[in-house]
Order: C-alpha cells, then sequence, then structure tokens
C-alpha cells in the first residue's frame, strides 16, 4: 500500500500527470477569458470589435505557453511548478513573437469587420472564415517552429513556419480538426464543461504528436 502511495509511484505519476494537463487546460483558457468578457459586455459593436481584437492578444502567447508546457511533459513527465512554467513559458512567447500576435490581432480585427459589412453573403462568409483557419493555423505554426528551434527574428520566423506549413499541408489540416474536435468536444451537453478543462492541453499534446509524425519541426528549425 505504501508503494502505491510513494511520490514515484504509477498511481501518482498518474495523477500528478492529470494535474498538470488540467493546469495547462485552464491557464490556456484563463488567456482568452479577456476576449470573451469583452465579446459577452459589449458584444457587436465598433467598440466590441477594437476591444475584441485588443483583448485576444494574450491567448496567442498562451498558445504557446500551452505548447510548451505539453512538451516538457512529454520530455520529462510531470516537470513540477505549473502555474509557474505556464506563465514563464508566456512571457517568453510574448517577448519572442510580440509582433506576430499584434499582427494577428490587427487581421483579426480586419475580418471582423469584413464579417460585419460583407458576412451575409456566402462567398464573403466563405472567404472570411477561410482566412481566419489559415491565421489560426499560422499561428500554431509559429509557435510549434520557435518550440522546435526556429530562431531568428519574429518576422524570419514566420516566415520559416508558413514555409514548413507549405511543405507539411498535413500538419494544418490536422491541427485545425484537432481545434474542432477539442471545440465541439466542449459543446456536448452534461460531459461539455468538464471535457474542456482538459481537452485543451490533450489537443496542445495531440498537435506536437502531429509537428513530429509529419516531419513539421524538423522542415521548420531547418
Amino acid at each position: 500500500m505504501t508503494a502505491w502511495l510513494a511520490y514515484d509511484s504509477r498511481l501518482s505519476r498518474t495523477l500528478l500527470g492529470a494535474f498538470w494537463w488540467f493546469a495547462t487546460s485552464v491557464q490556456l483558457l484563463a488567456t482568452a477569458l479577456p476576449f470573451a468578457a469583452v465579446d459577452h459586455a459589449i458584444g457587436l459593436s465598433h467598440l466590441g470589435i477594437w476591444l475584441g481584437a485588443l483583448a485576444a492578444v494574450p491567448a496567442g502567447p498562451g498558445l504557446y505557453a500551452a505548447l510548451k508546457c505539453m512538451r516538457d511533459f512529454a520530455a520529462d513527465g510531470y516537470p513540477g511548478r505549473p502555474f509557474a512554467t505556464f506563465w514563464i513559458a508566456w512571457l517568453d512567447g510574448w517577448r519572442r513573437l510580440r509582433r506576430v500576435w499584434t499582427g494577428a490581432a490587427a487581421l483579426g480585427l480586419l475580418l471582423a469587420y469584413d464579417a460585419v459589412l460583407y458576412g451575409t453573403g456566402d462567398a464573403a462568409f466563405t472567404a472570411i472564415t477561410a482566412a481566419a483557419l489559415l491565421g489560426l493555423a499560422a499561428l500554431i505554426a509559429v509557435a510549434s517552429a520557435v518550440l522546435a528551434g526556429a530562431e531568428g527574428p519574429a518576422l524570419a520566423v514566420l516566415t520559416a513556419a508558413l514555409k514548413a506549413m507549405v511543405l507539411r499541408p498535413q500538419a494544418p489540416v490536422a491541427w485545425l480538426a484537432l481545434a474542432a474536435l477539442a471545440y465541439g468536444s466542449a459543446q456536448l451537453p452534461v460531459v461539455g464543461p468538464n471535457l474542456a478543462l482538459f481537452t485543451p492541453a490533450a489537443c496542445a499534446f495531440a498537435i506536437l504528436i502531429v509537428n513530429a509524425a509529419t516531419g513539421f519541426d524538423r522542415r521548420a528549425a531547418a
């Protein structure tokens, strides 16, 4: 019985791993709270669109931090200090890629206005949705590229990430499918809110597997 309760026992490692996934998911969701709050409080208006674009900026480094946390978990199991690890990674992601995150917010602002002005047409809606999905894939690509070892200014890293994404198109397709699956599972009745406490970390972990399996990491770091 004592062996089962030891810190390095299989049960303890499983529980600590589950806590790591939970902490990573909750913190990633926390970086999206400003956007959700603006959307709920103000809604679709000029002020809401501008504040929403600004409030969405923290989610970019949050994505990077979640991938970094799950990469650490994949390498070492439970590394300890889940909250400090996430926010240190968040600061690192902001420092290295702040131009990418702010550029993505500006693109989101443009797409939001396009959706309001032209989104009622089927063709316009399809184009806006496609642009938003490509933007999300680009953000995942640039965060993954940095974690894979891509170096240089933010623009150079973004260029390398986009090139790797084009050369390994199966990777962004899989990322978007995983994101859709994570979002869809959170919408399920009864169990959805509980799943949402773990699916963001699971999605980040799966993205890392996709990157390794498709060769995206090697291509981005080349």
